[in-house]
């Protein structure tokens, strides 16, 4: 089976690796939940029963298909057959959200929690699409994605901007990424993968999909207690955890450890890895973690063990060969080797805006390049260091910091549970440093104050809030959090 760029004959997708492993390993555990467990072969079983029922909705190829279906175990049921029968799938938490996209959406897949809106194409996925008599597993292919070229996969991604924009992933760039994960997370052995972001994320679905096409067996928790649980019950040996869910699962385990010892290798990605996090996720967790870089329109842009890379703050790997990163001025001008400025990237396993020809263009795609909106530089060994984001970093009197320094700063403190940092201008004009936190126990807005200028950090102002805006994997939304408090 051909399966990467370029490939001849049948284009292979992780749909089609389920159904072989369905085949000669019917009885291994697939996909594991705090409170089911399904095997290769109820995944095939169950593929095949939604596929009827997709051919009697007359589902065509080509046709984008919105998934927003809570179990893991049926989301990649229905997503899979949708890959058999040539339809690109997006993953949603909330039909009513993307729905206001204007995506050209065919059809919407959904469970009882979702509402009825007129003039959407809605079908209600209940217990009795997965229900019915085993059948033999096919070999032959039927329809199917006709080539690379063709579009398999819609991701909506708006980071911490809030602006939502869809970009589209072909079966070639797709399989791609898939196969970037044997660099990106197969540098431990391991079997059992325990994947904390969900699957309306670029990065949850391929983690879950790899792991899936590999024959491994992969887990889902909602919370860091059930995370920690299933460590312990399941032998879990991998873990995939944003920066965010990383330091939830971190500061979880120190009110109440769990034996964590067979965990092998920890990969995270999804915002600056702290040092400070980073120690203590080693201690507590797993002393073999691997931090990444990447986004929903490149996947993965750099890797490394954290081990392996230098101890400077942002550093976040080596960049992945295949992958291009160039580091500019503000107005696109070159850069000396190794300044700090603007990243733009490109990769042949890229995502594009969808739809090509939207009338709102993806804003980030400029001259060939992706502009991800972060900081950085590249040392001459390749090695890709963070600054923040370009948007977020925060020009206090000349001086530029990030505001994940910041918040890794407040968070030492025993009185803040946690922080957000952000910039906005003073009575002066001129930007300030604002803090919003969350306390877990009494403490003046003077203390916080002085407490940061003891350590070179001249805040202004302190909010204190009952919780942080943050996205389905915790990154913080500041530019909510800035219109919520200072306008």
């Amino acid at each position: 089976m051909g399966d990467g760029p370029g490939a001849r004959g049948v284009r292979a997708t992780f749909a089609d690796f389920i159904l072989f492993h369905a085949r000669s390993r019917p009885g291994k555990p697939a996909v594991i939940l705090a409170d089911r467990v399904a095997t290769y072969g109820m995944l095939a079983q169950g593929m095949l029963r939604i596929e009827d029922r997709l051919r009697a909705l007359r589902v065509r190829p080509g046709e984008l298909v919105c998934v927003t279906l809570d179990s893991t175990i049926r989301h990649l049921i229905v997503a899979a057959a949708l890959f058999r029968l040539g339809a690109p799938v997006v993953s949603a938490t909330s039909m009513t959200v993307i729905s206001r996209l204007g995506l050209p959406i065919k059809l919407f897949l959904h469970d009882a929690k979702e509402p009825m809106i007129p003039g959407l194409r809605q079908v209600l996925v209940g217990e009795d699409w997965f229900v019915g008599e085993n059948r033999p597993i096919p070999t032959a292919r039927t329809g199917g994605f006709p080539d690379d070229a063709a579009i398999c996969r819609v991701d909506v991604t708006s980071g911490a901007t809030g602006r939502p924009k869809a970009v589209s992933t072909t079966v070639g760039a797709f399989n791609h990424r898939l196969n970037n994960c044997y660099v990106s997370i197969n540098a431990g052995v391991w079997n059992r993968l325990l994947c904390l972001p969900g699957l309306n994320g670029a990065w949850g679905f391929v983690l879950a999909t790899h792991a899936l096409r590999a024959g491994r067996t992969l887990l889902t928790a909602d919370s860091p207690r059930d995370a920690l649980d299933m460590i312990a019950v399941y032998g879990v040996d991998a873990l995939a955890a944003s920066t965010q869910q990383l330091r939830d699962l971190v500061a979880r385990h120190e009110k109440a450890p769990v034996p964590c010892h067979s965990l092998r290798a920890v990969f995270a990605s999804g915002g600056l890895l702290p040092a400070a996090l980073l120690s203590q996720a080693r201690a507590r967790l797993c002393s073999h973690i691997i931090n990444q870089y990447g986004s929903t329109e490149m996947g993965v842009t750099a890797v490394s063990a954290a081990d392996a890379a230098p101890e400077v703050e942002g550093a976040t790997g080596y960049v992945v060969p295949g992958v291009e990163v160039q580091v500019v001025g503000e107005q696109g001008e070159s850069l000396p080797a190794d300044a700090p400025g603007v990243l733009r990237i490109r990769t042949p396993w890229e995502g594009q805006p969808f739809p090509p020809a939207g009338p709102n263009p993806h804003p980030d795609f400029r001259d060939g390049w992706f502009y991800p909106g972060d900081r950085g530089r590249v040392t001459p060994e390749g090695l890709l260091v963070l600054g923040g984001r370009a948007s977020e970093v925060i020009n206090s009197g000349g001086v530029k910091i990030a505001p994940e320094l910041i918040e890794e700063v407040l968070r030492q403190h025993g009185s803040v549970a946690e922080a957000a940092a952000f910039g906005a201008a003073g009575a002066s004009g001129i930007e300030e440093i604002n803090v919003a936190i969350v306390v877990r126990a009494p403490v003046a807005e003077r203390a916080i104050i002085d407490w940061c200028a003891q350590r070179r950090i001249e805040v202004a102002r302190v909010f204190m809030v009952d919780e942080l805006p943050k996205t389905s994997v915790g990154k913080i939304r500041r530019n909510d959090l800035k219109q919520r408090l200072v306008g």
